[in-house]
């Protein structure tokens, strides 16, 4: 073996032992500088054969290969999150930047959580991965789907009002045990967020701020949860509960929705019923953000049901708008106008 390859091999044996100190202890083991270690490094990256995540001074490597595991499980009721996860996962992903480590255990034991407690299946499968610096956990199960689920219960307009009621946060099925944070935190806390079910997908890219949905052709039954956390990640789950919650009880008091979320096919936004669809259970919250990114106009009945009708009903609850284009603002400002001269 001539001396890089043995470098490179060296260097796969010995980083998942020491993912933070292994320039250092290759450059002594082989009498090299620290620079000459670094290349070889970066050919291992090219190679896809490691990730690394970090700034120079606190860099760490982390082998591929390490975080690649699928498990299945039958759907019992012994079955349970935690259980799951230390047993299966939290070995593996242990190494991981703090911050990054209780995303995946935060992330993974809730949806884990919904789809034995809310799914109706018989059968879960868990999976994580790297790819592309990215950690990809995906969760499944068999069930009804979680859009139909929501879609039967809340009697909603179409199934894929679902996915608007669902970003909402404090939407559930079970009120009793649940209280519907799971989802919403997870959905942030991750850098891209899917959900396939129903013949429906739904996608939220947090880097970008964009977000799609679209058709799925092949039907499949239950649900499919796919999430994405960089490894380079800076989110930090105090923080984004802290962005959530009233400072004086640490409540969950606070939502944002996407109102082109209520928008179902090619709909104008003029109605009180489209409204309805995006008051829907808000009387949970004290602070509501609506962000009206990508929406080009709104009616007067619209308008008016939000920012006089319910705002007047619900004197206790703060309404604020962003990312709304002129046409937009006028219509807004011009209801909350009306609003206050009642």
């Amino acid at each position: 073996m001539n001396r890089p390859e043995a470098i490179k091999t060296f260097l796969l044996k010995k980083i998942p032992k020491h993912p933070a100190d292994i320039v250092a202890i290759a450059s002594s083991h082989f009498n090299v500088t620290r620079t000459t270690i670094h290349r070889h490094l970066s050919t291992l990256l090219k190679q896809q054969k490691i990730i690394n995540s970090g700034t120079t001074r606190d860099m760490k490597y982390y082998l591929v290969d390490t975080f690649d595991r699928e498990m299945k499980y039958k759907i019992t009721p012994d079955l349970s999150e935690d259980k799951i996860f230390i047993h299966d996962f939290d070995k593996i992903l242990k190494p991981l930047p703090e911050n990054i480590y209780d995303i995946c255990a935060y992330v993974m034991t809730e949806l884990i959580n919904n789809a034995i407690d809310h799914s109706h299946g018989t059968s879960l499968t868990v999976s994580i991965k790297l790819e592309n610096n990215y950690i990809k956990i995906i969760i499944a199960d068999n069930g009804i789907g979680i859009f139909k689920n929501l879609y039967d219960y809340f009697h909603l307009d179409d199934i894929r009002e679902s996915i608007l009621q669902l970003n909402k946060g404090k939407m559930t099925t079970d009120p009793i045990n649940h209280s519907g944070e799971g989802l919403f935190f997870s959905a942030r806390a991750c850098d891209v967020f899917e959900i396939m079910a129903n013949q429906t997908h739904f996608y939220k890219n947090n880097l970008e701020n964009d977000w799609s949905i679209f058709s799925e052709k092949k039907s499949t039954s239950g649900s499919e949860v796919i999430l994405k956390i960089h490894t380079d990640s800076k989110n930090d789950l105090t923080t984004l509960f802290q962005r959530y919650q009233e400072p004086e009880d640490y409540g969950f008091e606070r939502t944002e929705i996407l109102v082109e979320l209520s928008r179902l096919a090619n709909e104008k936004l003029i109605s009180r019923s489209q409204a309805k669809r995006i008051l829907r259970g808000l009387d949970k919250f004290k602070h509501v953000t609506l962000d009206f990114q990508t929406v080009k106009m709104v009616g007067q009945g619209f308008v008016d049901e939000i920012f006089r009708v319910y705002a007047t009903k619900h004197p206790e609850m703060t309404f604020v708008y962003i990312n709304a284009n002129s046409d937009v603002e006028f219509m807004i400002e011009r209801g909350i106008a009306t609003a206050k001269s009642k």
